[in-house]
């Protein structure tokens, strides 16, 4: 997230209480394991909501994007 973040404008304070939302929903999921794309999900929804270029950066290493096509995507599901 902080990766993502870098160069925004984005307070380590509001990448703390994302990060503090995040633990809090998995650990009130109450599953002894935690599948790490359950993470992965979490992590994207909340860069959604902060900053659209760090959700979008976020995205891009997390679901691998291949082609300029899933930039192209992901870029217009943002703008909806």
């Amino acid at each position: 997230m902080i990766v993502a973040c870098r160069k925004r404008p984005v307070s380590q304070g509001r990448l703390y209480d994302a990060t503090s939302k995040i633990e809090r929903a998995l650990f009130d999921a109450c599953e002894q394991e935690i599948p790490s794309s359950a993470v992965g999900e979490r992590v994207m929804a909340e860069l959604e909501a902060i900053d659209p270029v760090a959700y979008v950066r976020f995205a891009s290493v997390y679901q691998k994007f291949q082609s300029v096509s899933d930039f192209k995507e992901i870029a217009e599901s943002v703008n909806n």
